[in-house]
């Protein structure tokens, strides 16, 4: 009798409940939408400009030369340090020369004997007292001895280092007192009047670059400065590495602010446009992981979406989408920072969105 008792109980509030429930849900279904935000939507645009290759690279002098005296021997006199600015033919370094004018002289009497025994069986020849052979082994050992004697000026000239560029002094190598050898790496020089910007080049853009084509570049060791210059030479076999092509750019470097070795980016304008979308930087916003978002407008449900988008180069107050957009996506571009996704929404004019609450 208990249990039946229970169990009538026990229905009696299940049917309580599942009334209560329908009319909560009744309830929620019959309230009312929040009132919609006022927003204003654009389409986005598309634009048709020149293609731009971005590469980042190094800067690398328009001529580096490795300057080596040419005969061994004691250094007495060291010109130039690292840094300073040397013109071409200046003297940069000289050896002991005393062993070499030794040997000019000595060379200059052996070529001058020679000579003159030359000179003085020639009448004799005539005369048939001097044997032809003779007088030709004469000659030649007179040539021989005047060669020795060229030889020996020039070696004498070689203890003085004369620098082959006008540039500047990279790295010095050696200091009075040293004795150096034949070949031995002096100085190194390098001409920055107008450096090279070497960078690599992806497969897809290397064949929309030519030589001449205008270049912008910008260092990170010199953020407040642009760098113009132009395409110089466009590489024809790819780094078997990282599978880009060498593209060299020419910059005036005048003040030299350009050095060896920085790095840089390299912004080089292509042969052929390239169409993109463009929306205003403004829209833009993040959502709560950090990623760039979009709000679109839903036209027919008065809703707008989210959407994470890739951004671009930005150009003035617009911002290129990469990825994530269509042309003529209607995208909210004021009032974007008051809806979220879902928002109902009415659109107005510019002074309706900024004077709304």
């Amino acid at each position: 009798m208990i249990s039946l008792m229970w169990q009538r109980t026990a229905a009696v509030a299940l049917v309580a409940l599942g009334a209560c429930s329908t009319a909560r849900s009744a309830e929620t279904t019959d309230q009312p939408d929040a009132a919609p935000i006022v927003v204003r939507a654009e389409p986005a645009a598309t634009i048709v400009r020149p293609h731009a290759v971005t590469a980042s690279g190094v800067v690398e002098a328009r001529t580096t030369v490795d300057v080596a005296f040419q005969v061994p021997g004691k250094v007495v006199a060291v010109g130039p340090d690292d840094g300073d600015v040397v013109r071409q033919g200046q003297l940069l370094a000289e050896l002991d020369p005393t062993d070499y004018r030794l040997a000019v002289d000595q060379s200059a009497a052996l070529a001058e004997h020679a000579a003159a025994e030359r000179d003085r069986y020639r009448p004799l020849l005539a005369a048939g007292s001097v044997a032809l052979n003779d007088l030709e082994r004469m000659e030649s050992a007179a040539r021989q001895s005047a060669a020795a004697a060229a030889l020996a000026r020039k070696r004498l000239s070689d203890t003085r280092l004369l620098s082959p560029i006008s540039g500047v002094v990279a790295s010095r190598a050696v200091e009075p007192g040293e004795t150096v050898g034949s070949g031995q790496s002096a100085f190194t020089l390098v001409d920055l009047d107008v450096v090279k910007v070497r960078v690599g080049v992806p497969e897809a853009d290397v064949d929309m670059l030519r030589n001449g084509q205008p270049a912008t570049v910008r260092l990170p060791a010199l953020p407040e400065s642009t760098f113009t210059g132009r395409v110089s030479s466009v590489g024809v076999s790819a780094d078997p590495t990282t599978r880009t092509y060498a593209v060299e750019i020419s910059v005036p470097n005048a003040g030299h602010r350009l050095k060896a070795g920085m790095v840089a980016e390299a912004t080089v304008e292509a042969s052929r446009p390239t169409t993109a979308i463009t929306v205003p930087a403004t829209a833009v916003v993040r959502d709560a992981a950090g990623a760039t978002l979009l709000y679109l407008l839903d036209r027919s449900a008065s809703r707008v979406h989210g959407r994470r988008v890739t951004l671009g180069t930005t150009r003035g107050e617009t911002v290129e989408i990469a990825s994530g957009l269509a042309a003529g996506d209607l995208v909210v571009v004021a009032g974007q920072h008051r809806v979220r996704e879902g928002s109902l929404v009415t659109t107005s004019g510019a002074a309706a969105v900024e004077s709304a609450p």
